[in-house]
């Protein structure tokens, strides 16, 4: 089997861990936060641009599938950083 094959599967199956883990509780936490009611609104181009940028972070971002720690402190932080009013 080549390299590239085994990579490739890594990484997507990373990312679908990813998205499983994390999106779910980033959307039911958008939904309760002041500020999130855009996104709610275009929860859809959110999904589909969350899912493009996690695949293209997934290898630097991969700890997150096994520690809840850091995958709490990743949805605390993107749900602070994304429903911030600017100022």
């Amino acid at each position: 089997m080549e390299v590239w094959t085994i990579v490739s599967a890594v990484w997507l199956s990373s990312w679908v861990m990813l998205m499983c883990r994390t999106y779910a509780i980033i959307s039911r936490m958008i939904r309760t936060t002041p500020g999130g009611e855009l996104i709610v609104r275009f929860k859809h181009l959110h999904a589909v641009i969350y899912a493009v940028c996690i695949f293209i972070l997934t290898p630097f971002i991969w700890t997150l599938i096994i520690n809840d720690v850091q995958r709490k402190a990743w949805c605390v932080t993107y749900v602070a950083q994304i429903c911030r009013s600017k100022k």
